[in-house]
């Protein structure tokens, strides 16, 4: 018999029935958590939500998270895609993929510069769709020495929102500014249930004379410690911070301590000098970017390197405009795709498309 199939953005009529299909896929404890992401963020259209439907059932949905990311120092528009569902009984149909392509469109006619995504899956998928890696460097650290409690010259303290919030807003902000990877949390943004669920907020804030200074989001399991975030100003502020998590380290015995944060970081630095750390470098190449409008995010980013960048392959571009890779980086890999570039071309490659350190922050994960 015929099946009857369309995709079209949700009705608001339809929502318990979005939540059911997202229950059943994921997480049959999940419901409040899932209405909130609707409901506890204004940014939420149902245009963003789009669903497959069969025979009058949904059966497929994803969510385009409408934010902004710093592409290199450049602020762009972001589409983040996230819980792709499709229920049992329907996989293995392509509709996920048309669902994705559905997506894609949108957000090309919707005026978004880039979607972005974190693939929990083979990333081949998404490759076929014309989705671009760029890997995140990552870090782990394995504690050897835990230096002894004592006294910091700043106030180490857990995080209160009554006192704390407003500081942190802003401090984020300073910290952040035209760092490659990190997205924009205006005011609002803190606020929202999706933010809260992920854990937004800091664990641990450093406050001096001046007012807060650094804060420091993580957890512990008990075996090892995950930083999720960091931001300070000033060498004092980040000293402190380090001091502060290896004090609960040791109060707790955790030895292993890891985070989605470069190795080349200040923070990764201090710490691995404060305990004599063994540090492996971690990663992974679960973040693709998918270029709306490719000539108008170079023009947009960096329009000097427009004239270059035409002759290189997508893929290779993503890493370039958010700097993940500089132009002297992929060379060998141009030369081994059969793409020659000559001394100057070089030169301007490089100098056009310098090395940043690409960070995106934990709770900003969708």
């Amino acid at each position: 018999m015929d099946t009857m199939e369309e995709i079209r953005p949700i009705r608001e009529s339809e929502l318990e029935e979005l939540l059911d299909l997202l229950c059943a896929v994921h997480n049959p404890d999940g419901r409040e958590r899932y209405r909130g992401y609707i409901e506890g963020d204004p940014t939420w259209r149902p245009s963003h939500t789009p669903v497959v439907v069969v025979d009058n059932r949904i059966v497929s949905t994803l969510r385009i998270w409408d934010r902004r990311v710093h592409l290199g120092a450049t602020p762009v528009r972001m589409g983040g895609i996230g819980g792709v569902t499709t229920h049992h009984d329907y996989r293995q149909r392509g509709i996920a993929t048309r669902l994705m392509e559905h997506a894609a469109e949108h957000m090309r006619d919707d005026g978004f510069d880039l979607g972005l995504l974190f693939s929990a899956i083979p990333a081949r998928f998404y490759l076929r769709l014309r989705w671009c890696c760029v890997p995140l460097m990552g870090f782990h650290a394995e504690l050897r020495r835990l230096p002894q409690p004592g006294r910091s010259a700043l106030e180490v303290l857990p995080f209160d929102e009554s006192r704390d919030l407003e500081e942190t807003v802003a401090l984020y902000q300073r910290h952040n500014a035209g760092r490659s990877g990190t997205m924009l949390r205006p005011r609002p943004y803190w606020d929202y249930a999706p933010s809260r669920v992920r854990g937004v907020l800091p664990t641990n804030v450093v406050r001096g004379n001046a007012g807060l200074c650094g804060y420091i989001n993580w957890e512990s399991d008990g075996e090892g410690a995950s930083v999720y975030e960091i931001a300070f100003e000033g060498g004092s502020a980040l000293d402190t911070l380090v001091k502060c998590l290896l004090d609960e380290c040791a109060e707790n015995g955790v030895t292993q301590i890891y985070g989605e944060i470069p190795h080349g970081h200040p923070f990764v630095d201090a710490l691995v000098a404060a305990a004599d750390a063994d540090l492996r470098l971690g990663g992974d190449n679960s973040m693709m970017v998918l270029p709306c409008n490719l000539e108008s995010l170079i023009a947009s980013t960096i329009p000097d390197g427009a004239e270059l960048a035409r002759r290189l392959p997508v893929d290779l571009v993503c890493r370039l405009l958010f700097g993940e890779s500089s132009g002297r980086d992929l060379e060998p890999i141009l030369r081994a795709r059969g793409i020659s570039l000559d001394a100057e071309e070089l030169r301007r490659l490089e100098a056009s498309f310098p090395r940043r350190e690409v960070i995106f922050w934990a709770p900003d994960h969708f």
